[in-house]
């Protein structure tokens, strides 16, 4: 496993490929996002941990997702199936260390928002556990995004560090704690292209943000009509999102130790396209289109052999 080093402008390539994807297979990625969603949802029923379950198993779910996206990228239809495949990941090994990673995610966070506390008396743990609304007129706004400031500056190293773990642990076969270290050198490696890929999310999210003040502007005396809008519109944007997440991985990483490619120099981008993903017996490496069985080859693509007889 090899991490390439891309240009800065593969961020906002990255964005517009969620979109792409998003069309390849529109239904079946919508459908997928919305159970991923509900799955989440149901998990917060949990007594006790309600609230911090659905980190716990955000890990294995974006595993399902990745093997969704994946296929769509190879020009397969997404099922439904597939959003629990990293429970059936390397011959069903593969879950436990995954919910590893969602205990690590769940601990780090606790960690950040009590750390936050300390600049708005726990108001953002009180909204983060559902105690407390962002609308609530009792909360101090200076306060609060000083608080949000903190949460990012501790949290922020550690989700790049839990970005590609999953992937590593469950395609790889690398363990957490490399993982999440392989992971974040491999997100400081390509800090400019995530940099500007959270930028085009930025931009994104301030388009849709004013498409829906117009939409209320408009609409003020129709709720009803307003909801039937934004309520398709947000599933499309963060299906969008989820799909992007595969290209980070895709173009970043490269796998196996005789099929490592080398670092792309600064202005050179990865070729465009979709790239065929790992099937039964074959590698996960970005843009090999080689048959995993050298008898497949065409000839001239590996060493000749001499005719019978």
């Amino acid at each position: 496993m090899n991490i390439r080093q891309l240009p800065a402008a593969a961020g906002r390539r990255w964005v517009t490929e969620g979109f792409r994807l998003l069309r390849r297979f529109p239904i079946p990625m919508l459908a997928l996002t919305f159970l991923y969603l509900l799955v989440l949802m149901v998990t917060t029923l949990v007594p006790l941990v309600g609230p911090f379950a659905p980190m716990l198993v955000t890990p294995t779910l974006a595993v399902g997702l990745m093997h969704a996206v994946r296929a769509a990228d190879n020009g397969r239809m997404p099922t439904p199936q597939m959003l629990f495949a990293g429970i059936r990941d390397r011959n069903a090994r593969a879950w436990r260390p995954l919910l590893l990673l969602g205990l690590v995610n769940v601990i780090s966070t606790l960690l950040a928002l009590s750390f936050a506390s300390l600049a708005d008396d726990g108001t953002l743990l009180k909204i983060a556990t559902g105690q407390s609304t962002p609308d609530d007129p009792s909360l101090k706004e200076s306060s609060l995004l000083l608080a949000s400031l903190s949460f990012l500056l501790i949290y922020t190293p550690v989700q790049m560090g839990l970005w590609y773990a999953p992937l590593f642990v469950a395609w790889h076969g690398v363990a957490p704690p490399k993982a999440m270290f392989f992971s974040f050198f491999a997100v400081m490696r390509n800090k400019w292209a995530f940099v500007q890929y959270a930028l085009a999310w930025f931009v994104a999210a301030l388009i849709a943000s004013l498409i829906i003040q117009l939409l209320k502007v408009l609409f003020g005396d129709a709720p009803l009509l307003i909801s039937l809008v934004l309520s398709p519109m947000s599933l499309i944007v963060l299906t969008a999102l989820y799909c992007s997440f595969w290209p980070t991985y895709r173009d970043a990483v490269a796998t196996g130790p005789e099929d490592a490619l080398e670092p792309l120099p600064q202005n050179e981008a990865p070729r465009d396209g979709p790239h065929d993903g790992p099937q039964d017996g074959q590698r996960d490496v970005p843009g090999d289109d080689r048959p995993a069985d050298p008898d497949q080859r065409a000839p001239g693509d590996g060493d000749r052999r001499p005719p019978a007889g």
